[in-house]
């Protein structure tokens, strides 16, 4: 039986072939990372939602606005929304943009309080997403909130459906963008994301 030996070419071909294997192998499960867990509650129950809810990273506050970014907005202490004794105030032509947060396919949809202070009946706040993709920022409107002169809350709005998702096991680092319009101010107090897809 004759003794063969490979070349060292064929060696390394092989060597950067399994290397391409591994890497194409470690991709799925980087991609597939789920957003960590967060306590959740069922703090809307008195308003006839009875889904549990994870409160967004701040916005009680209770204790200031901590990782938010606020233009013509502040932190007021008193009576806010659901109990709450702190609630955050926006200025016309202020905004108030949330601290990023993990979204995947599990997470549907968020509410929160929203309470008008002042403006033309025609005004109204606006939700947007922001997020990062291929080192460029995007944003898309969620929706336009038009409550009354007391504390209202929010319909289910859309939340994972509006980010560029792919995989049912993707996730994105998106912050919520609150802008009033028309001359508007408005208090905001409580944002509750949904964990648990429908």
């Amino acid at each position: 039986m004759p003794y063969i030996i490979r070349p060292k070419r064929a060696r390394k071909l092989v060597a950067a072939l399994f290397g391409t294997a591994m890497l194409i192998a470690a991709v799925p499960a980087a991609a597939s990372a789920a957003c960590p867990s967060s306590p959740t509650t069922e703090a809307l129950s008195q308003y006839g939602d009875n889904a549990a809810y994870t409160l967004l990273s701040g916005s009680s506050f209770e204790n200031g606005a901590p990782g938010w970014s606020l233009n013509n907005a502040q932190v007021e202490s008193g009576e806010g929304a659901n109990g709450g004794q702190g609630y955050l105030t926006i200025e016309p032509n202020g905004s108030a943009v949330s601290p990023v947060f993990c979204v995947s396919s599990e997470y549907p949809s968020f509410r929160f309080f929203a309470h008008k202070l002042g403006g033309p009946w025609w005004s109204w706040l606006s939700v947007t997403l922001r997020w990062n993709e291929n080192g460029y920022t995007h944003e898309a409107f969620v929706s336009p909130i038009k409550h009354g002169n007391s504390w209202d809350l929010t319909p289910s709005l859309n939340l994972a459906s509006i980010l560029p998702l792919g995989a049912p096991e993707s996730t994105v680092n998106a912050q919520l963008v609150f802008q009033p319009r028309w001359g508007s101010a408005w208090a905001i107090d409580s944002v509750y994301i949904d964990p648990y897809s429908r």
